[in-house]
């Protein structure tokens, strides 16, 4: 069998493969009576710079009847590209097709492919190259989830996630084109977003399809709901252990008789009436879900009537835990609500021992914990330190969508205005 004929089976059958796909485009022009086909993925390639420096190209030669004896070695020479690779096996031409993003394989074992998206007419290359160069660096065998790709790109050892977890297209592409860089990982759906900022946890993508007035009401929600969650229980066990001063007197006197009779100190209440309900929502993920959320729910009900009519925990501190899980429920990523829980915690501790001063010291640990935490380089309380008034047109505020004419400052180092490439 001849070579051009075995050329011509081979090309059948991939264009075969593949015909089913929409973005899959096939293209024959014949040089000097020799067939040359070009085969490649729209959503994969810069169709610009295929049309520019190889359709247009060899248009050219035909148009103009140059006369060329090997076209292979012609095109292979002259086409103006940067890097030629020449395959004969099918399954590689199917390989090399499929493979149209910056890619890095990771693990020893298991050499998880890594893909990396961006804009380069809008990112930053300098924070491709650090992310590229930190995944590059990883030393292990198997990469399971692109969790472990976060464990080893992140810079501090905070507690705040510096990372965004999304498994949504829409997300992933909203981002990319306001200069972030996702990393995809196989086998996982889930995406990471590099920077990321304190105030992003705030958004969904959701917020971006109504209307601009309720987005802003909805934000602001989620905003005081991340402050329940963190400093409630801790407020009122400052107030009622140490710092009656502040409660107005009939409300004191309610506090105190919902307390009598109960055997624990404040702090120990909310501590265990806390254990419970992590309990309860943690059986809630993992029971099957035809079960789950009824046993949830009956728990918290009969275990909180219960408690409390056993005497060993107060109504009051049953409302406030209740108010603060389900305040916690806002975050839809776990790092986020790991977080909150951990800093509740302390929150509750320094409260127990110093009362609102201690609540206070706490609300300044957490600031300075936030300000030094960084993504990639980036401050993670952008827009607000450094301040930049135009960002804060898509912070808790959400300005109408024709307005937001720029993209973030910090991450499209180029083509800042929207609707220019």
């Amino acid at each position: 069998m001849s070579i051009i004929k075995m050329v011509k089976i081979m090309l059948d059958n991939i264009i075969k493969k593949l015909n089913e796909n929409p973005d899959f485009v096939v293209r024959k022009i014949n040089i000097n009576n020799c067939d040359v086909t070009f085969l490649f993925f729209e959503t994969l390639t810069s169709t610009s710079n295929i049309n520019e420096f190889i359709l247009k190209y060899t248009s050219y030669l035909k148009a103009n009847k140059k006369l060329i004896l090997n076209i292979d070695k012609y095109l292979s020479t002259y086409v103006p590209n940067f890097k030629i690779k020449k395959l004969d096996l099918e399954d590689d031409i199917l390989t090399n097709l499929f493979s149209g993003l910056k890619e890095l394989n990771v693990g020893k074992i298991s050499k998880t492919k890594v893909g990396i998206m961006y804009d380069k007419d809008i990112c930053d290359i300098k924070c491709v190259e650090k992310i590229i160069t930190k995944i590059k660096s990883i030393d292990i065998d198997t990469i399971i989830d692109s969790n472990y790709i976060y464990e080893y790109i992140k810079e501090d050892k905070t507690l705040f996630p510096s990372v965004i977890t999304t498994e949504r297209p829409d997300l992933v592409s909203y981002k990319i084109l306001n200069g972030k860089v996702a990393i995809v990982v196989e086998n996982t759906p889930y995406v990471l977003l590099l920077p990321a900022f304190f105030i992003e946890f705030f958004h969904t993508m959701d917020d971006y399809y109504q209307n601009t007035k309720n987005t802003v009401h909805m934000r602001i929600i989620r905003f005081i709901s991340f402050i329940i969650a963190v400093i409630l229980p801790a407020l009122y066990i400052a107030l009622i252990t140490y710092n009656h001063e502040i409660i107005p007197p009939s409300l004191l006197i309610n506090f105190t008789m919902q307390k009598e009779g109960v055997p624990f100190p404040t702090i120990l209440e909310a501590l265990i009436m806390n254990v419970i309900f992590e309990i309860l929502r943690e059986t809630d993920l993992r029971t099957p879900s035809t079960l789950g959320s009824a046993l949830s729910i009956v728990g918290a009900i009969v275990l909180g009537d219960a408690a409390v009519e056993a005497g060993l925990v107060s109504p009051i501190m049953v409302i406030v835990i209740a108010i603060t899980a389900i305040s916690e429920l806002i975050f839809s990523t776990n790092e986020m609500s790991n977080v909150v829980k951990l800093w509740r915690l302390l929150f509750i501790i320094f409260a127990g021992l110093y009362g609102m001063v201690g609540v206070f010291v706490c609300v300044v640990l957490m600031t300075s914990s936030l300000s030094s935490v960084t993504s990639i380089g980036y401050p993670y309380l952008y827009p607000y330190a450094p301040y930049n008034k135009n960002d804060l047109n898509n912070a808790i505020r959400l300005t109408e969508k024709y307005k937001l004419t720029l993209r973030n400052k910090l991450t499209s180092f180029k083509n800042k205005i929207r609707g220019r490439i």
